[in-house]
């Protein structure tokens, strides 16, 4: 329908495409096609080149609508810190000769170097990745720490490569990370959207295999705190005047491995929980409980110190610090009813 509707636009309008759509991915051996914004895919895809070409055929100007600064991959923060990825896309859009951006959507206003990235690609000429990010780096965080910073983004987006993408998104706990209680009885609930993850695990992983879903996002995590010690290590070239914005940005990029492990706990607990009672699962699970409880509150201090996190604008805060206590206070009890 939209190939022939397209051509019979008025000239005066411009028709916008989701760019990522459409993309064909595999990871962890699961193939998937995008059909929701993506950070973690790098547009565009073959749907938007598609209607952009005929749009330009009929002499209809273009735009592409995207997520620069998150998407429901996880939104518990302001920003993905992942500008390499975002700098992929833009250099992809500026190729396609698009006249116009849609950046954000009810996530993602929060202003970021994801959006300056952005910035530099829609008013330079031709710019080139290396170039713009240092620039946005320093102009954020002063000459001599840029060129850690910009290591730490390169690995962050390395990391964020590896989401399984195609599993239920609004569902899986990744906007909870930790604060999302565990149940150790089935409850028979069924996952509803952002703010109700329940226990119903086999859903969120949707095509893949609950395995395959944990071990994306142990991976994720473990690849990310490569570059948050890199990210670590340019906070102390960060000027004083630029301390507090740094660090800010420091939490946000912690936040983010921590829940990516959290999630993948969550999807272990459940699968040792549902297996057949054994002394190997008594240790799995205490073993998650406790990793749980450490997870939780090392969020507890990132979450006091800056309100940023864990809110959205349509769902408001996803978690308080308050609600990450009853989380490490619900694990200890637990670790007392798990039992052979």
């Amino acid at each position: 329908m939209a190939t022939e509707l397209i051509p019979k636009l008025p000239k005066d309008v411009r028709l916008q495409s989701v760019s990522e759509w459409s993309i064909p991915i595999e990871r962890g051996g699961v193939k998937s096609v995008t059909g929701e914004h993506s950070i973690s895919v790098v547009g565009p895809g073959p749907r938007a080149k598609t209607h952009w070409a005929l749009a330009k055929q009929a002499g209809v100007r273009t735009m592409a609508k995207t997520q620069f600064n998150n998407t429901w991959e996880i939104s518990a923060v302001p920003y993905i810190p992942v500008p390499n990825l975002i700098a992929r896309h833009c250099d992809g859009l500026r190729r396609e000769g698009v006249s116009g951006l849609q950046v954000s959507w009810t996530l993602g206003g929060y202003p970021s170097p994801n959006l300056e990235v952005a910035k530099e690609y829609y008013y330079s000429p031709e710019p080139k990745e290396e170039n713009v990010l240092t620039r946005v780096a320093r102009r954020r965080y002063g000459a001599k720490a840029a060129p850690g910073i910009v290591k730490a983004w390169s690995e962050f987006s390395r990391a964020f490569e590896e989401f399984p993408y195609g599993v239920a998104i609004y569902n899986i706990p990744t906007q909870h990370g930790p604060a999302n209680l565990l149940r150790l009885k089935p409850t028979g609930i069924r996952m509803s959207m952002l703010l109700f993850p329940q226990d119903d695990y086999l859903h969120w992983c949707r095509h893949y295999p609950p395995e395959v879903v944990a071990d994306q996002f142990t991976k994720m995590a473990k690849l990310w705190r490569v570059g948050l010690a890199e990210f670590e290590r340019a906070l102390e070239e960060v000027p004083a005047s630029r301390r507090a914005a740094a660090e800010e940005d420091l939490a946000i990029a912690e936040t983010c491995p921590i829940h990516f492990r959290s999630v993948a706990n969550q999807i272990r607990f459940y699968v040792w929980r549902d297996r057949a009672p054994s002394n190997g699962q008594r240790e799995a699970l205490h073993g998650i409980l406790r990793d749980e409880i450490g997870l939780a509150r090392r969020l507890y201090a990132v979450a006091r110190r800056h309100s940023v996190i864990a809110y959205e604008a349509t769902n408001h805060y996803y978690y308080r610090p308050l609600d990450l206590l009853e989380k490490i206070v619900q694990c200890e009890h637990l670790l007392g009813k798990v039992t052979a």
